[in-house]
C-alpha cells in the first residue's frame, strides 16, 4: 500500500481511504439495501484493514448513524489499525455540536475520533461564517481539548473561495473536496494553497461516481475495451502529489481488492505539473 502524509496532522494515511457511505445509504449508485448488505460491508472493511487501508471515512448522515455503528462494531477490536474520520451536520449550534460528537463516539465505540469534520455539502459563505464565528468550531475545539477528537476538518463539494478561506484560516487541519476527471477545479488554486498551508487534502468522488465508465461507453466503446476506466480515474487523482488520500466507496471485499490492485499497479500515473502560464494543469506521460 502507498502512504501519504495528511498535512500537518503528520498522520501517514493510505492513498485510498475506505468510503463508508455504502454502509448507511440505500440505493448507493444502484439498487442497494444498506441494512441487508451489512455482512458484505463488514467483510469489505476487514479486507481493507487487512490490505493496509488505514483511513476510514464516514458520517452521521450515512443512514442516520447506521454507517458509523457498523464501523464501530468492526473497529472496537481493531482500533489501532486505522484512523477514523467522521462528519456531523453543519447546521448545529454549540451545544448540539457537543452532543453530536458524543453520539459519534458512542456509535463508533471509541473514546476518540482522529478527524472530526463539518459535513459541508454545498457550503455557502453564510454557513461557513456561522460555523467559524457562532459556536460550532468552538465546540470542536472544546472537544479537542477534552481529547475526544484529534484533528478538525471541513468538507465541501465545491472547490470555491469558501474552502480557500478554510485553508487560509488556520482553523482546519484537513479539507475534503470533490476532485476527479470531470471536476478538476480543485487542482488550482485550492490544492496548491492547501499544500502551502500544510493542510491535508482528502478527495471525495475520485471515481466520478461511475460517471467516467458510462461516459466512455457512450462515446468511445472500443477505447473502453482497451482500458480500465476505474484505474484511469483513480490514477488521475493520485497523480496529484497534493492529494493525501482518495475516498472510494467499497461494498464488498472484491471491490476492496480492485482498489488495492489499482494503487499497486499505478498503470496510468502521470507527472503532475501546474503551469498557470499555460492555463492550468499539464499531465506529462
Amino acid at each position: 500500500m502507498e502512504y501519504r502524509r495528511l498535512g500537518r496532522t503528520n498522520l501517514m494515511v493510505s492513498s485510498i481511504g475506505f468510503g463508508g457511505a455504502p454502509m448507511g445509504i440505500n440505493n448507493y449508485l444502484e439498487d442497494y439495501d444498506a441494512e441487508k448488505s451489512r455482512d458484505g460491508v463488514v467483510a469489505a472493511l476487514n479486507a481493507a484493514l487487512d490490505n493496509g487501508i488505514n483511513y476510514i471515512d464516514t458520517a452521521t448522515a450515512y443512514g442516520q448513524g447506521l454507517g458509523e455503528s457498523i464501523i464501530g462494531e468492526v473497529m472496537k477490536n481493531r482500533r489501532q489499525d486505522a484512523y477514523i474520520a467522521t462528519k456531523i451536520p453543519r447546521k448545529l449550534d454549540y451545544a448540539q455540536t457537543l452532543s453530536a460528537v458524543d453520539a459519534c463516539l458512542e456509535r463508533l465505540q471509541t473514546d476518540y475520533i482522529d478527524l472530526m469534520q463539518f459535513h459541508g455539502g454545498h457550503l455557502v459563505e453564510e454557513e461557513y461564517k456561522r460555523l467559524v464565528n457562532d459556536g460550532p468550531l468552538d465546540a470542536f475545539k472544546e472537544c479537542q481539548k477534552q481529547g475526544k477528537i484529534r484533528f478538525i476538518g471541513i468538507t465541501n463539494e465545491n472547490p470555491d473561495h469558501v474552502l480557500l478561506w478554510a485553508v487560509q484560516s488556520g482553523h482546519f487541519d484537513v479539507i475534503q473536496v470533490r476532485y476527479n476527471l470531470f471536476y478538476q477545479g480543485a487542482a488550482d488554486p485550492l490544492i496548491p494553497e492547501a499544500v502551502k498551508k500544510d493542510v491535508g487534502v482528502v478527495v471525495m468522488r475520485p471515481l466520478t461516481s461511475q460517471g467516467f465508465p458510462r461516459f466512455m461507453k457512450r462515446i468511445a466503446p472500443d477505447a473502453l475495451e482497451q482500458m480500465n476506466p476505474h484505474q484511469v480515474a483513480l490514477d488521475f487523482v493520485l497523480s496529484n502529489p497534493g492529494v493525501s488520500t482518495a475516498i472510494c466507496g467499497m461494498r464488498t471485499a472484491e471491490e476492496v481488492l480492485w482498489n488495492v490492485e489499482a494503487v499497486e499497479k499505478q498503470q496510468y500515473r502521470w507527472e503532475h505539473k501546474l503551469d498557470r502560464a499555460q492555463g492550468g494543469v499539464q499531465f506529462l506521460l
